[in-house]
């Protein structure tokens, strides 16, 4: 199984984000599990969950790992297709924009809530334009760690989610738009 899978289609992407498939990928991450098991864990239906399981299948993000025999039923136990999924909200889809931009807000209420003051809309702006460029980079990066799985296999995913991080801070580090928001981020965002 890949380590990392870079999601690139809006489609796959708002269908990774509705609560019930988000809380199915999380549990699928750490074991298989079957129909029955996950209906019990997120107190739905086994109909709703199998309904959930089918569309993720459908977008490559789910798949029959094993089957075992219960009596006279044949019980089927799902996993992950990745081990990590990386999704992009910048992708110029409106939808995905708006969501991309409604967390961030999220955060600005976090900040007045500390005691920063600052315009709203100037530095949501900031804000969006340097997590679109984080977002790019880190799709770069992705797509390199996709192509090279096998140098990779002896790594945590954790480890590689970090390097992640980090080789994008460093694009950013080199970017002169990027340094520019970073240094307007700073302005805007002091107490």
């Amino acid at each position: 199984m890949p380590k990392v899978k870079v999601i690139t289609d809006p489609e796959v992407i708002k269908l990774m984000l509705e609560d019930t498939r988000r809380k199915i990928l999380a549990l699928l991450r750490n074991r298989e599990m079957t129909i029955s098991q996950l209906s019990e864990i997120l107190g739905k239906t086994p109909q709703t969950v199998y309904h959930h399981i089918e569309k993720l299948k459908e977008a490559g993000l789910v798949e029959v790992k094993r089957t075992e025999m219960k009596g006279n039923l044949v019980e089927k136990y799902y996993g992950r297709t990745a081990d990590a999924f990386y999704i992009n909200l910048y992708l110029g889809d409106e939808e995905l924009r708006y969501f991309a931009r409604s967390r961030l807000k999220t955060k600005l209420d976090i900040f007045k809530a500390l005691g920063y003051e600052f315009n709203d809309e100037e530095l949501l702006n900031v804000m969006d334009r340097l997590l679109k460029k984080e977002h790019e980079f880190k799709t770069e990066i992705s797509k390199e760690i996709e192509a090279n799985e096998d140098k990779l296999k002896d790594f945590s995913n954790e480890d590689i989610i970090h390097a992640i991080e980090w080789l994008a801070m460093a694009k950013m580090g080199r970017d002169e738009e990027s340094i520019e928001l970073l240094k307007k981020l700073g302005e805007l965002l002091k107490k």
